[in-house]
């Protein structure tokens, strides 16, 4: 524990001498933007660590330094660029010395990104795990020194010593884990993706995170109201068609009305009870027999939808920025897309009213307004690429819409459909294709028999022979070398392509054709965001990612050349042999500017 002026003068003469470290910044809580430092360990070799306490309530020993001469004296060591830092999760790092004023520089090396390149499928990058696999070390938890449950004890109140060791292990890990990946890195092809791409971008989602987004609470007082009536309303017609009250939240209650009172077919049972299942794909099956069901999915949807944002989001605006903050992580979804959590803002729907109305509870500050930049069909403009198919490629340079050129390559000119409904159904195979779906998944969306179904995918492969091409090669290339990759080199294993269970391995072939169109998509809105955060002028920034599209707060008076930088940006972001086309809408709150 360094606990002493000569104590901390060695620890920085011991850093800037060797010109790097390894960090862990121990938290009272996980989110960067509500937890508070309760201490810092480093690492300049392996198995060595030193604790300085920052946050403690409770002090065993006599500590000579005091916490703000302590993060003083660092200051200048942490935000030298050219003293370089590992650390598992910096991000958090980052984020919570910028709470004690320190721009947090020389971001080298994170070893739960390094995880992640290198395994995207893995279950968690927790320093834990990655421990135990690369290096043979079961790390303490933070319930081994503290306890758990109501006799848990905060880490700010337990003495500095009893943390040592749980501390330390963390930056010592991170420092030997960056010594082990570093260099598997390099062998697998990774590193250019992990250097150029996902290091970079910590630092910009720790700003889009840490400015947050300001939310209109009397809109979204309004709304709930609104929604109770609603909800109130279609538990009256429920009980009416039932015959009877009961607990609509009850999948068991639910399943005896269906299947026993009103004797619907039961598609499946679930659980030891073997109660007949009332999931969605149940009810959606149903819904179109008996209203009953339709009205329970509507009634979940709007249920989920006001507790999930409507009421929840007024709980989670911070006291201090009275804005909301969502996490987004960098090292959960396998397809290399950012993930939101606490809360998740990529969920709201966006084709639904309900959903459209939700997006309007977020406002700008005054004198500002969104910008709201969304890339126009990315997906199916990666696989022109990938699959280099002329008649798509050709398609996007033209401007046409390629729904329509789908639609007259499966249907033909004389199909005696309603154009609406050609389009409908052409987007619809677009999509199914791009995700791998099978002729019955496909007959069930656009509402014809499997044959019919199948008869439209050979007219489509028929149409777009060279995407019919790609598929097969990308899915027997990836059964010989055990994983895909993206055009940007980012990789999946997939060793269910060998499975010897057909439904296993049916499911394998969808990830393989799907991974290289959405995780080339996610790399390309990932260096967009890189280029975007070189390119806009402050005091216009990004607040908000979603899927395909950034979310922009700019001055008003600035919001047209905010809108050109961060178009021009995003449509430079890779080189396609078709455009990248970018819609950019402005408006008072996220609707209007995604309107």
């Amino acid at each position: 524990v360094v606990s002493t002026e000569s104590d901390l003068d060695s620890l920085v003469a011991d850093v800037r001498q060797r010109g790097r470290f390894a960090l862990s910044v121990i938290g009272d809580s996980p989110g960067g933007m509500r937890a508070s430092i309760v201490g810092i360990a480093f690492s300049t070799t392996a198995r060595r660590a030193r604790y300085i306490p920052i946050g403690h309530t409770a002090l065993d020993e006599a500590s000579g330094i005091s916490a703000k001469g302590a993060l003083a004296a660092l200051k200048d060591v942490f935000e030298d660029p050219g003293i370089l830092k590992t650390g598992h999760d910096l991000k958090f790092d980052l984020m919570m010395l910028a709470h004690e004023d320190i721009a947090l520089q020389g971001l080298e090396f994170d070893t739960m990104l390094a995880s992640y390149v290198l395994d995207a499928t893995r279950s968690s990058h927790t320093l834990e795990e990655v421990a135990l696999e690369h290096v043979g070390y079961k790390a303490l938890v933070q319930e081994d020194i503290c306890g758990s449950g109501q006799k848990a004890i905060a880490l700010p109140q337990m003495p500095a010593g009893a943390i040592l060791k749980y501390a330390g292990e963390r930056s010592d890990l991170a420092w030997q884990l960056g010594e082990t990946l570093a260099p598997k890195l390099r062998s697998e092809g990774m590193d250019r993706l992990f250097r150029e791409v996902e290091m970079p971008l910590i630092p910009v989602l720790a700003a889009i995170e840490t400015a947050g987004v300001r939310i209109d609470l009397p809109l979204l007082a309004t709304q709930s109201q609104r929604i109770d009536a609603e909800l109130d309303a279609r538990s009256v017609r429920i009980f009416e068609l039932a015959g009877e009250e009961f607990n609509i939240n009850s999948p068991k209650q639910l399943s005896v009305i269906l299947f026993e009172k009103l004797q619907l077919p039961t598609a499946k049972r679930t659980g030891k009870t073997r109660v007949a299942s009332t999931a969605v794909d149940v009810l959606e099956d149903l819904a179109s027999t008996h209203e009953l069901p339709k009205l329970i999915l509507e009634w979940r949807a709007l249920q989920k939808l006001k507790g999930t944002y409507i009421d929840a989001l007024p709980q989670l605006v911070h006291t201090r920025t009275a804005r909301v903050h969502t996490s987004f992580n960098q090292a959960v979804a396998a397809t290399g897309r950012l993930s939101s959590s606490d809360p998740n803002l990529q969920n709201i729907p966006i084709r639904t009213d309900l959903g459209r109305e939700i997006r309007r509870a977020f406002i700008a500050d005054p004198g500002c307004v969104l910008i709201s930049a969304d890339y126009s069909q990315i997906e199916l403009r990666v696989l022109a690429h990938l699959a280099e198919e002329d008649a798509l490629v050709e398609a996007f340079r033209r401007g046409e819409d390629i729904h329509d050129r789908t639609a007259l390559k499966v249907f033909g000119p004389n199909s005696g459909l309603d154009k609406h409904e050609l389009r409908r159904r052409a987007k619809i195979i677009n999509y199914a294709l791009l995700y791998g779906k099978t002729a019955f998944t496909l007959a069930k969306d656009i509402g014809v028999p499997p044959a019919v179904a199948q008869a439209f995918i050979d007219a489509y492969f028929g149409g777009f022979p060279r995407v019919d091409a790609f598929i097969k090669h990308t899915i027997e290339q990836a059964r010989t070398r055990g994983y895909v990759e993206t055009l940007f080199g980012r990789r999946r294993m997939v060793p269910e392509l060998n499975s010897r269970n057909n439904q296993i391995r049916q499911g394998a072939e969808r990830m393989t054709v799907n991974f290289p169109i959405q995780g080339t998509a996610a790399d390309i809105l990932k260096r967009a965001m890189l280029g975007v955060d070189k390119t806009l002028k402050k005091p216009a920034r990004m607040i908000l990612t979603v899927h395909d599209e950034l979310l922009i707060e700019s001055p008003e008076a600035a919001a047209e050349e905010a809108s050109a930088q961060v178009r021009d940006a995003m449509e430079h972001a890779a080189v396609l042999n078709v455009p990248l086309t970018v819609d950019v809408g402005i408006g008072p709150n996220w609707r209007e500017a995604k309107a």
